[in-house]
């Protein structure tokens, strides 16, 4: 927010609510608080604020736009990033500006990741087992479609082998065998 912005805020909160009492000075000490906020957001929260209480302190516009941040994130599912795993990075600097950008508002919808099949350089060649085992969640772990499998507990990715025995069973990769030894074995 910019301190016009803060300025304008600060005149509405005052015409909403009469009771709280603002000074000349508090555009000057409420700017600081709220700088770093979007001032569509802060509008909103004072908004839903002015609807429920006779007074209003910046405290409260925050927590109000933490709320607002917060409600659109439970609404949009958040959407696979279009890195690659391999890369945790990337992967990692790209799904925080997806969380971002959904918490903002002015996120683009793409369809979420758990319903859809992997990224489309995740799809790989037929053969590539790995990239085929990925179209499937994996029952041992959990991961959903076109996460990579995970130690249980320690939520590592796998190094050793390109998925769980039970992920390539159910993506039809490999035949029923060696029972719970084979995959502990696998999970290192």
């Amino acid at each position: 927010m910019l301190q016009a912005e803060t300025a304008r805020l600060v005149a509405l909160v005052a015409a909403m609510c009469p009771s709280t009492h603002l000074s000349d000075a508090t555009a000057d000490a409420w700017h600081p608080l709220l700088a770093d906020l979007d001032a569509a957001d802060v509008r909103t929260a004072v908004t839903r604020l002015g609807r429920e209480r006779s007074r209003i302190a910046a405290a409260d516009i925050r927590a109000e736009v933490r709320a607002i941040r917060e409600e659109r994130l439970a609404r949009d599912p958040l959407p696979l990033p279009d890195s690659d795993p391999d890369d945790p990075g990337r992967y990692r600097a790209e799904l925080l500006a997806l969380v971002a950008e959904i918490a903002s508002g002015r996120r683009v919808r793409r369809p979420p990741a758990a319903p859809g099949g992997p990224p489309s350089h995740l799809a790989g060649s037929r053969r590539d087992p790995c990239a085929r085992s990925l179209r499937v969640p994996c029952p041992w772990c959990g991961a959903a479609a076109g996460r990579p499998c995970t130690v249980p507990r320690l939520g590592t990715p796998l190094r050793r082998a390109p998925a769980h025995q039970a992920r390539l069973l159910a993506a039809g990769l490999a035949e029923p065998g060696p029972g719970r030894e084979e995959e502990a074995r696998w999970n290192r």
